[in-house]
């Protein structure tokens, strides 16, 4: 990847005082001209964000210089590519939560998310899935429906329902 006119942004303090880093780097990707290369600094590598961006026609190339630094540098593709449009990762409209409660009964992994920082939410549930035995299903408590681990999850050939408990907590569960 060409490294070239480079534009920083360290989203470290960012994610230290409890705010997602989407809309500041997608401002700064929304501003780039086609010569230049966005490097994001952070503490792990945003996998999520960067399928995003791939599917809008950017490349990407991850570094890590220091323990516990992630470089990240994007740059736009010079090749026209389409946006690619991804159906829901619920992709098993048919079975209610109840009922996928029910299906895994007795093989849903629990796991609770919600007292941690950002982005720990969304690297642990992406870990936990990783493990994941056939036929199980991840069980998680969390604050709001992750809107960003989603196209996550659909990418990864996993679907999942939810189910509201109140206005600051939500079960989710995700299953192949």
């Amino acid at each position: 990847m060409k490294k070239s006119n480079i534009i920083e942004l360290d989203v470290r303090p960012i994610l230290a005082s409890g705010v997602d880093p989407f809309e500041a780097i997608m401002e700064k990707v929304k501003v780039m001209k086609d010569d230049q290369t966005l490097l994001i600094i952070n503490s792990f590598e945003p996998v999520p964000l960067l399928n995003i961006l791939k599917d809008k026609g950017y490349t990407y190339e991850t570094e890590r210089p220091d323990n516990g630094v992630v470089h990240t540098f994007i740059r736009k593709e010079n090749k026209d590519t389409s946006t690619k449009i991804v159906e829901s990762a619920q992709s098993k409209p048919n079975l209610s939560f109840d009922e996928v409660e029910v299906k895994f009964e007795g093989n849903l992994i629990e796991i609770d998310v919600r007292d941690l920082e950002m982005p720990l939410p969304m690297v642990t549930i992406l870990e936990e899935i990783e493990k994941l035995e056939d036929n199980n299903a991840l069980f998680v408590h969390h604050k709001k429906l992750p809107q960003y681990l989603l196209p996550e999850l659909e990418n990864r050939g996993f679907s999942y329902v939810y189910k509201d408990v109140d206005s600051i907590n939500l079960k989710l569960i995700i299953y192949k």
